[in-house]
């Protein structure tokens, strides 16, 4: 049975992960402190899929070092794992987004998503747009590489995708934005997946 690590799982986001992989049939180990070397290897071992959320506050400053520490890890003693890191929308808008002046996180963001980039390891980034508390599959799901999106989205849509992603190797060596729009939930994730580039780090690796 496939192993998913979801280090931020007491977020309401990492919650609703967890729940999903296992609805899914999937092992799920949480990671809440990736201080510790000895926990983070004994959550990593094996992992086929690691999902990093990043806490709200002073911690998403330190999301550069929490990649590292996973990623350091997954190469010993899980090589074959995906990792996927939840990001945020305002990192494509740079510094003059409002939610970056005010949380003052875009460097360790733009460090954390380098990072990964550069591991060595399968990745994705996603990059929710506004999270809202929406019942899951109450709108469509729409996904983009356009740098400056903007929207309102479901932390169950958010969560569900981030599973499937996890499921897909066509989501690896890429990074999108997400927000709800008008319509009915896809479930034909291959075909999403698909139609996204990839990075072009992705390709030179």
């Amino acid at each position: 049975m496939t192993l998913v690590v979801v280090a931020g799982v007491n977020s309401h986001t990492g919650e609703l992960v967890a729940g999903i992989a296992r609805q899914r049939g999937r092992r799920v180990r949480s990671l809440d402190a990736l201080d510790d070397p000895g926990t983070v290897a004994d959550a990593v071992r094996n992992a086929r899929a690691i999902v990093l959320i990043p806490k709200r506050g002073d911690a998403e400053r330190h999301a550069h070092a929490a990649v590292r520490t996973l990623t350091i890890t997954a190469r010993r003693l899980a090589p074959a794992a995906h990792l996927l890191l939840v990001s945020s929308f305002a990192v494509g808008h740079g510094p003059a987004h409002p939610f970056n002046r005010v949380t003052a996180s875009l460097p360790g963001r733009l460090a954390a998503e380098r990072a990964l980039r550069a591991s060595g390891l399968p990745w994705t980034i996603v990059r929710p747009t506004w999270l809202t508390d929406d019942p899951p599959g109450a709108h469509a799901i729409s996904l983009t590489q356009d740098p400056w999106p903007d929207g309102m989205l479901a932390r169950a849509d958010l969560a569900a995708t981030l599973v499937a992603a996890a499921e897909h190797p066509l989501a690896r060596g890429k990074t999108f934005a997400l927000f709800n729009e008008p319509g009915q939930t896809t479930h034909d994730w291959a075909s999403v997946f698909a139609g996204l580039a990839p990075d072009p780090r992705a390709i030179a690796t």
